[in-house]
């Protein structure tokens, strides 16, 4: 099934004549029909089937489909996540928006190690550096941990930058909803990212005239488990919303109202 839109319309003057700009959200149709049709929408990666699988349920507060992913410490792959299908945006590209939601259950154990619980990683087209940007759980906080590198070749994760930002705690039974503005670069001197955590329209985070990426990073928008083999217990649950992405024409409202913390409010 092709991902369809969803037009949010705005009205623009060209030349003294109207223009109607069209905003569209990925994707675009009820949660619904996506909880229906979720492999039509999304790809999984996971050790075993029913590791990451939608259902319907009470969470937060908020009754709507969600994904649950799991993970246990005998799986092959430190994975329990999933991506929206056909969605990759090169840096240098037009500006993108992405909505992702996560919930830790109230018997979530803290780690130190870093579990990352949403990402926007690099599509394998900068090999295995570590992704532009991810939301990781470290003991009881929430972290922004972003990557980037401004070299055209011989990227590696030794003369790659970092840079760590705390968004806030790691509240459990609660939704932490993560919506990004990215204008990806890999050039010195330009590219912007911005982030809004949980519903409100000051930025977490904002850096401007900033290179935030790799030469070859295809930016692909996961949500669910990533777990280093140094992290403990041996089974570990999560929830997450369906990931959700707007084009340049979207808006922090736009990409605002698809998660839970708006059907909360």
């Amino acid at each position: 099934m092709q991902l369809l839109r969803l037009a949010a319309i705005s009205l623009l003057t060209v030349a003294g004549l109207p223009a109607y700009v069209v905003a569209a959200v990925f994707p675009a149709v009820p949660a619904a029909d996506i909880a229906q049709h979720f492999t039509d929408y999304y790809g999984v990666r996971q050790h075993a089937q029913q590791r990451v699988q939608v259902t319907t349920a009470t969470v937060g507060g908020v009754t709507r489909p969600v994904v649950r992913a799991d993970w246990f410490g005998t799986d092959a792959t430190p994975h329990s996540d999933f991506h929206l299908l056909n969605e990759q945006h090169p840096a240098q590209s037009t500006r993108r928006w992405y909505a992702m939601s996560i919930f830790l259950p109230a018997d979530w154990i803290s780690t130190s190690a870093p579990i990352t619980v949403a990402q926007v990683d690099n599509g394998s087209g900068a090999g295995t550096l570590a992704p532009p940007l991810a939301l990781q759980i470290r003991g009881d906080q929430l972290m922004l941990n972003m990557n980037f590198n401004h070299r055209t070749g011989d990227i590696t994760p030794a003369n790659s930058a970092r840079r760590t930002v705390l968004a806030g705690p790691a509240t459990l039974g609660s939704w932490h909803c993560m919506v990004v503005r990215a204008d990806w670069s890999a050039v010195a001197g330009t590219g912007e990212l911005r982030v809004y955590m949980n519903g409100s329209a000051k930025e977490t985070f904002f850096a401007r005239l900033s290179h935030n990426s790799y030469a070859g990073a295809l930016h692909v928008p996961r949500a669910g488990l990533s777990v280093p083999e140094e992290a403990a217990p041996e089974h570990r649950v999560m929830y997450a919303d369906f990931v959700w992405v707007g084009d340049s024409a979207a808006s922090l409202n736009d990409m605002t109202q698809k998660t839970p913390c708006h059907a909360a409010s």
